[in-house]
């Protein structure tokens, strides 16, 4: 670790340093927790900036990710401000816990526990399905496009990519991780799988896709200051959605894994189908075995997170930007 940790918290800057640097300074002022993105403690925004600048050099593959900050602000802020532990425990998490490609440059293994979450959700709240799919074909139908991304996406994507950092609050975020560093990365999907379920009734009333967002952006922030989501019940759901590890979430990860579009790293990889002027879609690599065909949208990963924005609450972090997000999609 000695080695590591000197090479990672090295003070001579390399040629990948100052492009990284950029990156990470650029998302700083919105890590969302106060702690870490006021301007008037430079020295915690410096320490914040050398964890991800340290975990970037550890890990060339993956470098710096947007999310990265949100996820390493919590960690130091845990270990009192001691880098060197942040570090330790953001590549164990990252590297050793979550999905291996989780944060690669095409999300691969994001894709899949996204087809997986879907096919999951339609199993154990199949109501629920059918009136959101009703709502999207309807988006669909009205946007007069052929494709609608599920409506879930762009909520269950931004908790898989910070470890639900963005929608809970701190107390229930750690409980959340300690589950997910004892039970492994299979919570995400079954926590993911709870939080739908808990917010069910009340999202079945939406009329509409633009009511269900404007809904769940008011949800998110109600979330956020835990009025919405108790803690212990949703740890006990968690738990009580079968044994560990999941057989089914496995098996389906196993499913998924080569039958899948990742999201791509260009919207120029999206075929001329749903090519026109930034739309999203998906393109297959045969025609065979439909039925285990997963439609992904194709958001760059630099853009995946680009509709969070600061939540200004002392120990929160993010809300969605709803709106921001959309406007991307269109």
């Amino acid at each position: 670790w000695g080695h590591i940790a000197k090479f990672a918290f090295n003070e001579k800057s390399n040629r990948d340093d100052d492009k990284l640097g950029l990156q990470i300074v650029k998302d700083l002022h919105r890590t969302g927790y106060s702690k870490f993105c006021d301007k008037n403690r430079p020295e915690n925004r410096a320490a914040l900036k050398r964890v991800l600048l340290g975990y970037a050099r550890w890990n060339k593959a993956v470098g710096y990710c947007q999310g990265f900050n949100v996820i390493a602000a919590l960690i130091l802020d845990v270990f009192e401000g001691n880098e060197e532990q942040a570090l330790k425990v953001m590549i164990y998490l990252i590297d050793y816990v979550l999905p291996k490609n989780y944060f690669a440059n095409n999300l691969r293994a994001l894709s899949v526990d996204m087809a997986v979450f879907r096919d999951l959700l339609r199993e154990e709240e199949p109501d629920l399905c059918q009136h959101l799919d009703k709502l999207q074909a309807e988006a669909a139908e009205e946007a007069g496009s052929d494709y609608e991304p599920p409506l879930t996406n762009v909520f269950t994507m931004q908790w898989f990519l910070t470890i639900f950092a963005t929608c809970l609050p701190r107390d229930t975020i750690l409980r959340i991780w300690d589950c997910v560093l004892l039970e492994g990365s299979t919570v995400l999907v079954r926590t993911s799988l709870a939080l739908w379920s808990i917010l069910g009734e009340r999202i079945s009333a939406a009329e509409n896709a633009h009511e269900f967002y404007s809904m769940m952006g008011y949800i998110s922030q109600k979330m956020l200051e835990g009025r919405i989501i108790d803690r212990d019940a949703l740890i006990q759901k968690i738990y009580s959605n079968g044994s560990f590890p999941h057989p089914i979430i496995e098996e389906l990860r196993d499913k998924y894994t080569y039958n899948i579009t990742p999201f791509t790293s260009s919207t120029s990889e999206v075929p001329s189908k749903y090519s026109t002027s930034g739309s999203t879609g998906s393109t297959r690599d045969s025609d065979d075995d439909d039925e285990n065909y997963v439609e992904c949208p194709q958001t760059p990963p630099a853009k995946c997170l680009g509709g969070f924005f600061p939540y200004p609450e002392e120990g929160n972090f993010y809300c969605a930007s709803i709106t921001d997000y959309l406007e991307y999609l269109k």
